[in-house]
């Protein structure tokens, strides 16, 4: 996600041109964000974002490069990111690509477990759907 190209229209003929496409700016403004702080380590595959939507839910989107960052290392990552935090940390996660995060998780307190459960979206649908969605 980090070096995405489309095909962009250049005039009314139809030609079109590769230009580079900064997809993680364009999906928290199509989502509204207000940005609290970016997290980016292209390098490691992952930009992490937190912020606010227009709803007030606190929010964090993992973008990450799905070849370096698949199914194990993602769940390596989870206490990294925040994901399964003794305290609800967010109301909302949107992550890019297949992933096999559980969406409930227990904490210990002091003298009891708490269950407590993650409101997960993929990025791509939901991209898909406010880019290119009709007004009515």
């Amino acid at each position: 996600p980090f070096k995405y190209k489309m095909d962009i229209a250049m005039d009314s003929a139809g030609a079109t041109e590769p230009r580079c496409i900064d997809l993680i700016e364009t999906f928290n403004y199509l989502i509204g964000l207000h940005v609290k702080s970016i997290e980016s380590n292209v390098e490691r595959g992952y930009v992490r974002i937190e912020g606010t939507l227009p709803t007030g839910e606190r929010t964090l989107i993992l973008w990450r490069d799905c070849d370096k960052i698949g199914y194990e290392e993602l769940n390596k990552y989870a206490n990294r990111f925040d994901l399964y935090a003794k305290e609800k940390t967010f109301d909302v996660i949107y992550i890019n690509g297949d992933h096999n995060l559980p969406t409930a998780y227990t904490v210990d307190e002091e003298d009891s477990e708490i269950v407590r459960s993650l409101k997960i979206r993929q990025i791509e649908p939901e991209f898909l759907n406010l880019m290119f969605a009709e007004e009515v």
